[in-house]
């Protein structure tokens, strides 16, 4: 499938879009902009020496300058992994496809984690007649801690739009109770003791850069790929943007990982420029910021979505 809109598979799983609506570029424009699209096709492996990649069918592509922008993948916490089949993730369209096919059985979702993704995905959900309950985790406000007035600002912004929020309970256990005959059915079980019967468990607890194919390859990689300020990695011609970049602030004397849309684009414009000879430097992040020990973090991104 060509290169979608990512934010739009919330509207996509209710039906308030189709595939086609999501495409950002259909086959014949890349064609007529001579850009070779080339679908379907893993890199397995990098040589930054001799500046070749390995396809996942044994062709090789060399290349003159590289850039590096294979986005993230859902991250499941340890302790939830003993149930994690029961666990349902979206941040793709292949995740959307198998939801949006679910829908019409669904009336109760439990959603768990928190990002932002999570909180667009349940406000849309309820506002299609989802009962809608949102189990946060406190990590998802790293590092700032979860006070109680925080907690009833995001809970407030959530309920406005009508879903229910358990701000002081968290996951500990699901288990399946659907047969054949009734679908996909589930039991949460909460911190509280509290048992919920569900038709979905939404496991939302961030997203983890896709890099584990550039261990060895010398690229300094952390969390994610480490740029600096201009998007270059530590070697030559190889350049790196979005979830899977953390870029070096000047500013902060650390690391700074961006999400979201406008940011990705802002990103790709940058990273465009700089493959191109050019010596531009991203822009500072976006505003509803605060400083927490040296490092800017979103303090009211539940207000945004």
């Amino acid at each position: 499938f060509p290169y979608y809109y990512r934010h739009m598979l919330r509207q996509y799983i209710v039906g308030e879009c189709d595939e086609q609506d999501m495409v950002v570029q259909s086959p014949e424009e890349y064609k007529e902009r001579r850009i070779r699209l080339r679908l379907g096709q893993k890199v397995s492996s990098l040589d930054p020496d001799s500046r070749t990649l390995y396809l996942a069918h044994m062709e090789k592509v060399s290349y003159t300058r590289l850039l590096v922008c294979v986005g993230s993948v859902p991250r499941i916490p340890e302790v939830h992994y003993r149930y994690r089949e029961h666990l349902t993730v979206m941040s793709t369209l292949r995740h959307a496809r198998a939801l949006r096919e679910r829908m019409g059985d669904i009336r109760r979702v439990v959603m768990c984690g928190g990002d932002m993704v999570s909180f667009r995905i349940a406000t849309t959900l309820a506002a299609h007649d989802k009962e809608v309950i949102f189990l946060v985790d406190e990590d998802a406000f790293w590092p700032l801690e979860l006070t109680d007035e925080r907690r009833e600002d995001f809970a407030a912004a959530l309920e406005e739009k009508g879903v229910t929020v358990r701000g002081d309970d968290v996951l500990t256990g699901v288990e399946s109770t659907g047969t054949e005959e009734s679908g996909d059915r589930y039991v949460v079980r909460t911190k509280r003791d509290a048992e919920i019967h569900c038709d979905l468990v939404g496991a939302f607890f961030g997203l983890t850069p896709a890099i584990e194919w550039l261990q060895g390859t010398g690229l300094d990689l952390e969390r994610g790929v480490l740029v600096d300020e201009y998007l270059r990695t530590n070697r030559p011609s190889i350049y790196a943007a979005g979830d899977c970049a953390e870029i070096y602030r000047p500013d902060l004397r650390n690391y700074w990982v961006s999400r979201g849309w406008p940011n990705a684009l802002r990103l790709g414009e940058v990273a465009a420029k700089n493959l191109l000879g050019g010596e531009e430097s991203v822009d500072e992040p976006s505003t509803n910021v605060l400083q927490v020990d040296g490092i800017k973090v979103s303090t009211a991104w539940w207000r945004e979505f």
